[in-house]
């Protein structure tokens, strides 16, 4: 273990958290942006589900009707293709629609664990422990920014890499898929490993080769694993059933293009009804638009908190009297920010949904009224 320790006098953090103002500003037209852009979205896109579902052809797979181009439609059937794909290392796969090979290698990491101190006069000391440790990892990493080269030194490439191939002719009945819609199909198996040939393995590395598992070990010994090691999986995606919502164009199929604004494609693997795969888009939709909710009501806590940073800090020359600041205006920072998300989010919601918006700001004017009403009692007490 690596241990370093950094003191910053008071005056370098009052510097700091008056550039850290700027960030706060920053961050808080961010969130402001991220409120309306997120609310424009999510309701776009539940419009656009709407839209498509209203319009939407139950069509079969096989023939095409060429009086259903351009119109939204819904169909399902086996997904499947006559290409065979290779890997250029483990050899030919039969009729797969996607091959992934996931390599691993066996590598240091540097962890670090951060503690602060505030001390008498403003000053802060920063302790930083580096500890390391061995893991699996699917990408390289870099040991020349480690604190501790000495004995955690990584390899910088990998002998082998991963790689993914999709077929370019996957077909449901006689349309033929794009791209963006094979790629959704991905329910992966995980491919025999007693039908690879691992020869030109063993020649391309020039280390001991062996099938542990479901996996491929490149090294030594599997149960004791080595810097440098490498751990190969091999998987497929086959032929199966799916449903599919999209605009029939010709003998393909692409995004429809709603009314509102959004494109609509939507695959599932197995047997779904229409219906249900847009009340499952439409549930997607909710979710995504509620995180991104909880996203900009965190930077707005932060950037407030940012602007009253300085305030802490001046009173940190006397640490018990900095953490009672610091919760004051943390507790100041969270109500605030909730109070103008709240406000923001009711103004994103007026032109489309004046209801809610008017309940919002109803919520706001009585948190507000509440908090004078408070502050007032308390007034009212003091002798």
């Amino acid at each position: 273990m690596v241990q370093e320790v950094e003191t910053t006098s008071w005056f370098t953090r009052i510097k700091n958290s008056f550039i850290g103002i700027i960030f706060g500003i920053i961050l808080i037209f961010a969130a402001i942006f991220l409120i309306f852009w997120n609310e424009g979205n999510g309701l776009r896109t539940a419009q656009s589900l709407e839209q498509a579902q209203k319009i939407l052809v139950s069509i079969p797979n096989a023939p095409i009707s060429s009086g259903n181009n351009l119109k939204a439609v819904y169909l399902s059937g086996l997904a499947t293709t006559n290409e065979n794909l290779t890997d250029p290392i483990f050899g030919t796969f039969e009729k797969a629609i996607k091959l992934d090979r996931s390599v691993k290698m066996y590598q240091w990491k540097e962890n670090v664990e951060t503690t602060t101190e505030h001390e008498t006069g403003g000053s802060e000391k920063e302790t930083k422990n580096y500890t390391y440790e061995k893991v699996w990892s699917d990408e390289i990493i870099d040991s020349s920014e480690f604190k501790d080269m000495t004995g955690h030194t990584n390899p910088t490439r990998m002998l082998i890499q991963s790689k993914t191939q999709y077929a370019d002719h996957v077909t449901v009945g006689d349309f033929i898929l794009p791209l963006d819609l094979t790629k959704k199909i991905d329910a992966p198996v995980s491919i025999d490993l007693s039908k690879i040939d691992l020869a030109p393995l063993k020649a391309k590395v020039n280390k001991p080769v062996a099938s542990v598992s479901d996996k491929i070990y490149v090294g030594t010994e599997p149960n004791s694993p080595e810097i440098g090691d490498l751990e190969i999986s091999l998987s497929e995606v086959l032929p199966q059933t799916v449903s599919i919502i999209a605009q029939q164009t010709d003998n393909t199929l692409q995004p429809y293009l709603a009314p509102a604004g959004h494109n609509v494609m939507l695959l599932e693997i197995g047997q779904h009804s229409s219906t249900e795969m847009i009340m499952n888009a439409e549930s997607e939709n909710r979710m995504i638009t509620w995180l991104l909710r909880g996203a900009s009501l965190l930077m707005l806590i932060i950037g407030i908190a940012l602007l009253m940073q300085p305030i802490v800090v001046l009173a940190d020359v006397l640490p018990f009297l900095g953490s009672i600041v610091g919760f004051g205006t943390g507790f100041i920072a969270f109500t605030v920010g909730l109070i103008l998300w709240t406000l923001f989010t009711a103004i994103a919601w007026f032109a489309v949904r004046p209801l809610l918006s008017i309940g919002m700001f109803a919520i706001v004017m009585i948190i507000c009224g509440i908090l004078y009403s408070l502050k007032k009692k308390q007034s009212a007490n003091k002798p």
